[in-house]
């Protein structure tokens, strides 16, 4: 079993993914990525990318690539013609983060309502413009046997391990 970690650019990405399908690996997950705020690492890099985990079930292999989401709308190419696992998890990084990705045929939201705006999961999101409002919950019903808020209010007997006592079965 070996494990690689791979960087690409959006168009490696899309010539790659064909050719380590057809060497049999799977596409096992697919996120989106915001890097605003973490420390650099190997030079500078963009503030988007996805990142994949593939599979090769032949040996176990499995292989993490990191693929940059360059441009303003952050964009990438899907892959959902190599491997379909990516449709949703595709959408799903469109819906969160606002990565486009060119050539995928149904890119709409699939979390967020339609008329949503903005990108929850990005790190300068304002989360606090979201208004919430707060619903008075249904009281307990606390008259049923057994269900008292505190230990023998309920008038029901209970044996040594908590459990109602029947009438006339119980020790």
């Amino acid at each position: 079993m070996t494990m690689a970690t791979h960087l690409l650019s959006s168009a490696e990405w899309a010539k790659r993914a064909p050719v380590w399908r057809d060497e049999g690996w799977v596409l096992m997950d697919l996120a989106g990525l915001d890097r605003l705020g973490l420390a650099p690492d190997e030079g500078e890099r963009g503030r988007f990318e996805i990142v994949c985990q593939l599979l090769k079930r032949a040996d176990k292999s499995r292989m993490t690539v990191h693929v940059e989401a360059e441009g303003n709308p952050p964009t990438v190419a899907s892959v959902t013609h190599v491997w379909e696992t990516a449709t949703f998890a595709e959408r799903e990084a469109y819906d969160m983060y606002g990565i486009l990705f060119e050539g995928h045929d149904d890119l709409t939201r699939i979390l967020m309502p339609d008329d949503w705006e903005g990108f929850p999961l990005r790190r300068d999101y304002d989360v606090g413009k979201i208004a919430i409002d707060f619903k008075p919950q249904p009281f307990l019903q606390t008259e049923s046997p057994g269900q008292g808020t505190n230990f023998g209010e309920s008038d029901v007997e209970a044996d040594a391990l908590g459990q109602m006592k029947r009438d006339g079965h119980g020790e």
